[in-house]
């Protein structure tokens, strides 16, 4: 059976990821890298500007550069574009360098030493930029997946490398193990997840910490291809009112890294949920005791929680492909819109 072109997508994912390992361990990514961390220390703060995907995967780092010292933020390129704020340091996020709010604000920064992280070394946004971060995600057509997962690992590699060299290569050798393991899917568990969500009206997902930047993506990508109503809440906000929604038409994804800080928090939401009705499924690598006639849990790799959302990558795309496929929905045919942004 000939695959689509996302699902071909999403199984070149993990030598992508090797790709990306593999450059930033050689001599080229390691003076980017080193440029990096002088840049961002020297100005001690850090404002990630994108849109969809490249506005959501900073999250995944933006408390552990706090950590090491440097507050950072992601903003949306087109509210920036058309309501400037004074920023101290710029990075510039765009899997094409070349949709429409990108290429405007390149012009905006051009003369002043801005980041630009993106998947293609030519573009307008890299060659306007001061520091260029590569993606190293390959040719991509369809919803995002190897620049998805590329820039879970590159924002993690930035956070660490604010520690210095040596934690940057760590975590170097951790995200070569999780390219061997990246591929690694719960199959009969994702098809049981997809036939509990295919009647969803909407569909909520719940995270906390560097994970919200998974439930950002999915809620993203599940409009996208299964044209499902979702949105991404961090699990404490979605306790401040959208909880009230909880019956048997709830339907809602949560991910539960074992390692998290407040896995025991998330856990608890999972069961009430479940509890009052929901259909819950959980993207974890720990254990979880539900309901299994209304609940399923999907087994991810086993890693640290900054990781956990590039762990769960492959799973929620492939949920998102089943769930597509029940509604009679190709996930990555485009009706409306395309790879690239050109129009505001």
């Amino acid at each position: 059976m000939m695959l689509s072109p996302f699902l071909r997508e999403i199984d070149e994912q993990p030598a992508a990821l090797h790709d990306l390992v593999a450059y930033y361990r050689g001599a080229d990514g390691q003076h980017r890298l080193g440029g990096w961390g002088e840049w961002a220390r020297a100005r001690g703060q850090v404002t990630f500007i994108g849109s969809g995907t490249s506005e959501h995967t900073p999250h995944v780092a933006l408390g552990a550069m706090a950590e090491a010292g440097v507050h950072a933020d992601a903003l949306d390129a087109g509210e920036l574009l058309h309501y400037p704020r004074p920023l101290r340091g710029v990075a510039l996020v765009s899997q094409s360098g070349e949709s429409v709010e990108i290429r405007r604000l390149a012009e905006r920064y051009a003369g002043t030493p801005f980041v630009a992280i993106t998947n293609h070394a030519e573009s307008t946004l890299a060659r306007a930029a001061r520091i260029v971060l590569p993606l190293c995600g390959g040719v991509e057509e369809t919803i995002t997946t190897k620049t998805y997962s590329n820039s879970l690992a590159l924002f993690a590699l930035l956070a660490r490398m604010l520690d210095g060299v040596d934690a940057a290569r760590a975590l170097l050798d951790e995200l070569d193990a999780v390219s061997r393991v990246l591929g690694a899917v719960d199959a009969e568990g994702i098809e049981r997840a997809a036939d509990l969500l295919a009647d969803a009206r909407a569909l909520h997902v719940i995270a906390r910490g560097p994970s919200v930047a998974g439930a950002r993506q999915a809620a993203l990508t599940f409009m996208e291809g299964t044209r499902i109503s979702a949105t991404a809440f961090p699990a404490g906000s979605f306790r401040h009112g959208p909880f009230e929604l909880a019956d048997d038409a709830h339907r809602c994804l949560i991910y539960l890294p074992a390692s998290g800080r407040t896995h025991g928090l998330l856990a608890g939401l999972a069961a009430e949920l479940a509890d009052k009705g929901s259909r819950v499924i959980v993207f974890t690598d720990g254990a979880l005791d539900l309901p299994a006639a209304t609940c399923q849990l999907l087994r991810v790799p086993a890693v640290s929680e900054p990781l956990f959302p590039l762990a769960a990558a492959i799973t929620q795309e492939r949920l998102l492909a089943a769930l597509a496929r029940r509604r009679g929905l190709v996930a990555g045919a485009f009706r409306y819109g395309g790879k690239v942004t050109t129009v505001e």
